[in-house]
C-alpha cells in the first residue's frame, strides 16, 4: 500500500502528460524571426503574412526597443492573421498620407472651396511639420498629446486646437476604415478645458439706435435683412430682386456671395437646409420699396457704367458689395449710433436673441435662420436678454397651491 500523500502509478502516468504540454505551451517559439540590428541598434522582426497577387512571399517587420516588445508585436500581427483580418503593410508616412487623403478625398467632394483650403492650411501648418515623417501605423496616442500641448503653448487658441485634432481624428478614421490603422489614436486624446467665449446681442433700445443711424444710407438695408430676417452676410449681398415678392411680402434665400481663391464668385448657400423662404414684415418691405427707388436712380446716374446683376445690393455701378465694405459700413452705423463695434454676423445673434425675446418658438427661430434643429440655435445664437426672468403668471401656481 502506498504511503499517505503519495501519488499512485496510474496518477502518476496521467500526470506526466499534463506537464510536458504546459512545458510545450511556454516554450513555444513566437512567429517570425527577432534579432537585434547593429546598424539600426534596435530589435527588428519580421513575419510572413502571405503571398502577394505575383505568387511572391510577402513579410511585415517590426521593431522594438527591446527582444519582448519586438515578439509582443509580431504575436499582434500572428493574431490578425489568425482572425482573418487583412494585414496591410502600412509603412506609409503620416505626411504622404493626409496628402494623398486631401487629393483623393476632401477637396473633390467638399461643397465649399473655402471648407477645402482651410483643411490643407491645417494639415500643411500643423500637422506635416510636426508628424509628417511619422509612419502611420506606428503614430500612438502620446505623439498627438505632444502635438496639441506644443499648440496650446504656442499660443493658439481653443478653436484652432480642437480644429487641428478634428480633422487628424477624421484623417486617421479614413485609414482605419481602410485597414492602415487599428485604431484611431487621434480619437482618444483630450482637449484642455477652456472656457468657452460668450456670444453677444443687441438689446431692443440697441437695435433701434442702430436702425435709425443706417436708414438714410445706401448700405442700411443690410442692417435691416440681417436684423429682420437673420440672414447670414453673404446672403445679404448675394440677394437677387427675383428672389423678392413685394406684395406677398416674401424673401427667399437662394445663393450666397462668397470669396473663393481671393474672388468674389455667387454659390448655394452653406448649407442645403438654409435654402428657405421667409415672410417679411411690413416695415422690411417698406425699406426694401425704398431702397430700389433709391437704386433706380443710381442706374439713371449711372447710366451705361451701370452693370445689370439683379442685386439687391449693389456698388455705385450696380457690382456686388465687397464684404469687407460691408463691414466697414456697419462700422461707421455703430459709431453713429454710440453702441460700440459689432460685426455683421452678429446681427444674426441679435435676430436669434429678439426673436426669442418676443416669445417665438425656438423651432421657427431655427427654421428662419435655415438650422436643421434648434440646438445650434439655442445653444450658440440664442443670447439671454432678460435681466429678470418672469414665472410669476405661468400655471405651476395651480400645481402647487397658494
Amino acid at each position: 500500500m502506498a504511503p499517505f500523500g503519495a501519488l499512485s502509478e496510474h496518477q502518476n502516468r496521467c500526470r506526466v502528460p499534463s506537464l510536458e504540454r504546459r512545458s510545450a505551451m511556454t516554450k513555444r517559439k513566437s512567429p517570425g524571426t527577432v534579432f537585434y540590428d547593429n546598424r539600426r541598434r534596435c530589435w527588428m522582426g519580421y513575419i510572413a503574412t502571405g503571398l502577394t497577387v505575383n505568387g511572391n512571399r510577402q513579410r511585415r517587420s517590426v521593431r522594438g526597443a527591446t527582444e519582448r516588445e519586438a515578439r509582443q508585436k509580431l504575436r499582434r500581427i500572428e493574431a490578425e492573421i489568425i482572425i482573418g483580418k487583412q494585414v496591410t503593410n502600412s509603412s506609409i508616412r503620416l505626411g504622404r498620407f493626409l496628402e494623398e487623403w486631401l487629393t483623393t478625398t476632401i477637396e473633390p467632394n467638399c461643397l465649399s472651396v473655402n471648407t477645402a483650403a482651410s483643411y490643407r492650411g491645417i494639415v500643411e501648418r500643423h500637422l506635416i511639420p510636426s508628424l509628417g515623417t511619422k509612419r502611420l501605423r506606428d503614430l500612438t496616442v502620446i505623439d498627438v498629446d505632444h502635438l496639441l500641448h506644443q499648440k496650446y503653448e504656442a499660443g493658439l487658441s481653443s478653436s484652432t486646437v480642437q480644429r487641428i485634432r478634428m480633422i487628424l481624428v477624421k484623417a486617421l478614421r479614413h485609414a482605419e476604415r481602410r485597414d492602415l490603422v487599428q485604431r484611431n489614436v487621434a480619437a482618444l486624446t483630450d482637449l484642455r478645458r477652456t472656457s468657452r467665449r460668450e456670444g453677444r446681442s443687441l438689446t431692443p433700445e440697441q437695435a433701434r439706435q442702430l436702425l435709425a443711424a443706417s436708414q438714410r444710407h445706401s448700405l442700411g438695408i443690410t442692417v435691416r435683412l440681417g436684423l429682420y430676417l437673420g440672414l447670414r452676410p453673404g446672403e445679404v449681398l448675394g440677394l437677387q430682386w427675383s428672389d423678392i415678392d413685394l406684395l406677398e411680402r416674401t424673401l427667399s434665400v437662394r445663393r450666397s456671395l462668397k470669396r473663393e481663391n481671393n474672388q468674389l464668385r455667387f454659390g448655394p448657400p452653406k448649407t442645403p437646409g438654409s435654402i428657405r423662404t421667409l415672410k417679411m414684415s411690413e416695415s422690411l418691405t417698406s425699406a426694401l420699396r425704398q431702397h430700389k427707388v433709391k437704386q433706380e436712380r443710381q442706374k439713371e446716374i449711372a447710366c451705361e457704367l451701370w452693370i445689370e446683376l439683379d442685386l439687391v445690393v449693389t456698388t455705385e455701378i450696380g457690382t456686388p458689395v465687397d464684404p469687407s465694405n460691408s463691414r466697414r459700413a456697419l462700422n461707421e452705423f455703430c459709431e453713429r449710433a454710440n453702441i460700440g463695434h459689432w460685426s455683421p454676423n452678429e446681427l444674426r445673434h441679435s435676430f436669434a436673441s429678439l426673436m426669442s425675446l418676443s416669445g417665438a418658438p425656438m423651432e421657427e427661430v431655427a427654421d428662419a435662420m435655415g438650422h436643421v434643429d434648434t440646438r445650434m440655435t439655442s445653444q450658440v445664437y440664442r443670447h439671454n436678454l432678460k435681466s429678470v426672468v418672469d414665472v410669476a403668471e405661468t400655471r405651476l401656481h395651480a400645481l402647487l397651491g397658494d
